[in-house]
């Protein structure tokens, strides 16, 4: 059956690259955050936002697997050495989701054969095994019954790969906790860090879904001022760039600011500038300019709410002189 849906006059390199080809020259004008997002200077400013508290790092999510816990007598050196894979572990575990461009339907008809036409009548799918692909490289093809050959969409390839080659947790069948509905509910419990991790498991990241749960999630963060709760977590930064890659930022810094976070405040302002480089923001001086400074530039400049910044910055300045004058 597979000789006569797929006919070995049909080469499948060169089906790969055709469609390797196609699928990398098409949308390159559009500006991609991922590309911005894995930049090492991002990934810094992020990281220096995002915090290391090890005590919300390693805190117990809930109560099913636990580890018994085990008390041990170590002399300073091996404490040492205890401290240091502790950190170690707890960056691992703030290595943060990728950011991507949302992934575009592009179906290719690769061969029309009409004397498969009729020949079943349910589509067939195929996808390449072999061993040492990267499972988002492998092609998808998809027989339909009227003999069309053609690349598999989007829904087809996500469920390929996950029949295939299975990721733990993942379901065929997207859970209703995504949905608009039902998500409304988890997101009024504030369990932002949870359904952010099942997201990350059951989607890829550039996926509709996830992209569209995701950006939910931080417009509930930014409309009720709940950014603390995200603080010390891998989902920190990406919440941070998507504030700053569509310049919502003001309600995220007055945050950062009425928490006496102003270097925070300053990575973002940092942040916004790699991000639009055309913006005012751009311009500054971050190394011989002071962060008070900085950002009352930014709320004459580019800020969306300058009153609500401009009364944080006041309140941060009043502090810190009766702070200066009580010492």
């Amino acid at each position: 059956m597979f000789r006569s849906l797929i006919r070995p006059s049909t080469c499948v390199r060169c089906l790969i690259n055709r469609i390797q080809y196609n699928s990398t020259n098409k949308n390159k004008s559009e500006i991609d955050p991922g590309k911005i997002f894995i930049r090492r200077d991002v990934q810094d400013l992020l990281i220096n936002i995002t915090g290391f508290d090890l005590s919300r790092i390693f805190r117990v999510r809930n109560n099913k697997n636990l580890d018994r816990i085990v008390y041990k007598y170590l002399t300073d050196k091996q404490l040492k050495e205890e401290q240091e894979k502790t950190i170690e572990r707890g960056r691992a575990k703030l290595q943060m989701p990728p950011v991507l461009s949302e992934a575009n339907e592009n179906i290719e008809i690769l061969e029309k054969d009409e004397m498969l036409s009729g020949f079943s009548t349910s589509k067939h799918l195929f996808i390449d095994i072999s061993l040492g692909i990267p499972i988002r490289d492998r092609l998808i093809v998809a027989r339909d019954v009227d003999g069309t050959l053609r690349t598999a969409t989007l829904d087809e390839k996500r469920r390929m790969r996950q029949i295939y080659f299975p990721i733990v947790g993942r379901e065929l069948i997207m859970p209703k906790m995504f949905e608009d509905e039902h998500l409304e509910k988890i997101l009024e419990r504030g369990d932002y860090e949870f359904i952010l991790d099942r997201a990350c498991t059951q989607f890829e990241p550039d996926d509709r879904d996830y992209i569209r749960v995701t950006h939910r999630i931080y417009e509930h963060i930014d409309q009720t001022n709940s950014y603390d709760v995200l603080r010390s977590t891998r989902h920190f930064g990406p919440m941070a760039f998507y504030f700053v890659w569509f310049k919502k930022i003001d309600r995220f810094m007055n945050d950062m600011i009425r928490r006496d976070l102003m270097n925070d405040a300053v990575s973002l302002l940092q942040l916004y500038a790699i991000v639009h480089p055309n913006s005012k923001v751009a311009e500054y001086n971050f190394n011989d300019t002071n962060p008070h400074d900085l950002i009352q530039a930014f709320i004459e400049n580019e800020a969306r709410i300058p009153d609500l910044l401009g009364e944080a910055l006041r309140q941060y300045a009043r502090k810190t002189q009766q702070a200066v004058t009580s010492g």
